[in-house]
Formats: structure tokens, sequence, C-alpha cells
């Protein structure tokens, strides 16, 4: 599947998938830490992951995207949504979708480099404590 291809998946379903990547991501990198108890991973794991550190992240990404990927952010980003984060705006949660869009397409175009490039570059920004 291409890039382009990804255009007949609906947005919250590349949300969907990307909201798993990223999950397994930031799991992965902080379980490596064989110090860490279980429950400080997943707080940790739960600062992160969330929508308004994800909307912070997209604000922090948007800069290095092509224009194929900023496109796809923007389609996610506008996309009718009807769910809302407990602990964020709409506006935060737009954008949140929007980056978990991007990363769904990302994986399910097996664009596995770029996928690596853009994750710690979100876990970069999504792990500092602002």
């Amino acid at each position: 599947m291409s890039f382009k291809q990804v255009d007949i998946i609906k947005c919250t379903t590349l949300a969907y998938v990307g909201d798993s990547v990223f999950t397994l991501y930031v799991r992965s990198k902080l379980g490596i830490d064989p110090t860490i108890p279980t429950r400080e991973l997943m707080k940790r794991s739960m600062a992160i992951v969330s929508a308004v550190v994800q909307a912070r992240i997209h604000d922090g990404i948007i800069d290095s995207l092509t224009s194929d990927e900023l496109a796809l952010m923007n389609r996610c980003r506008n996309a009718h949504v009807t769910n809302k984060a407990k602990n964020a705006t709409m506006r935060e949660y737009k954008k949140a979708t929007a980056l978990e869009g991007l990363l769904g397409a990302l994986y399910l175009t097996n664009q596995r480099e770029r996928l690596s490039e853009i994750l710690e570059k979100c876990f970069t920004i999504g792990g500092r404590d602002e």
C-alpha cells in the first residue's frame, strides 16, 4: 500500500492504528529500564500517551513533515470526530487524532524508517516535563 492509498481509509481508523503504534512504542521505550516498577511504567506511559501531550507533539513535529504527511495530518485533524478526551479540549483532541492518523498511515504503508524517526521525535517531545 502506498501513502496515497491511505486516502481511502477513514482518519478515525488510521488514528486507531496509530494510537496502538504510539502506545506500544512508548511502553517499549519505557520498559527497557528494569529498575522502573510496573506501576510507574504505567503512570509514565499514560502521561505521554494522552491527547494533551499528543497535541503538543503535533505542534512540535509539524515543521519536519513532508507535504504528503502534512496533508494527511490536516485531513485527519479536520475529520468529523464525535468523541472527546476527558481531559483535553476539542482542539487538542483533533491534533492528537491527526498525529495518530499520521502514525497509523506510516505503519500501514510499511514506512518503518520514517515511522521510527517520527516516533523518536514524538517520544522526545512527549517525555519532556512542562
